[in-house]
């Protein structure tokens, strides 16, 4: 039976829960070794980058980007993080500000799949589609 990187980042969240961080040390080493004596470290990347979605979902935590024309200012970011906080009902917002001036301005926020698009070019865009139809 093949066991998915999402699978071992279960049972490792599942295997670290409530323990020191001394013991989570050996925790991870010993689910290590098994990922070795499995020939699975090849999934470790993923396994990381599962764990985190699972910890993150676990304590409300939301990673989002944001892309702007700019640098946000810091009344910006705060006023970015409490509108995510308020619509995926987060306990915390991690924030990346991404600069892309081909966005002229406006903001565009990323959440995991979700787009929302708040950018000048993204206006303008939707703009055009409608005076299409």
């Amino acid at each position: 039976m093949k066991i998915s990187a999402k699978q071992y980042a279960q049972a490792l969240y599942d295997l670290t829960g409530g323990k020191s961080e001394a013991d989570v040390g050996g925790v991870i080493i010993k689910f290590a070794e098994e990922l070795k004596r499995g020939g699975q470290l090849k999934l470790t990347n993923k396994i990381i980058e599962k764990f985190n979605e699972i910890w993150n979902e676990q304590n409300g935590i939301i990673e989002a980007e944001v892309v702007s024309a700019r640098g946000l200012e810091s009344y910006q970011v705060c006023k970015a993080e409490n509108y995510i906080k308020e619509k995926y009902k987060a306990k915390k917002v991690v924030l990346k500000n991404r600069v892309d001036g081909n966005i002229k301005g406006g903001i565009i926020i990323k959440v995991g799949d979700e787009i929302m698009d708040g950018s000048v070019a993204g206006k303008l865009r939707k703009l055009k589609e409608n005076l299409r139809k």
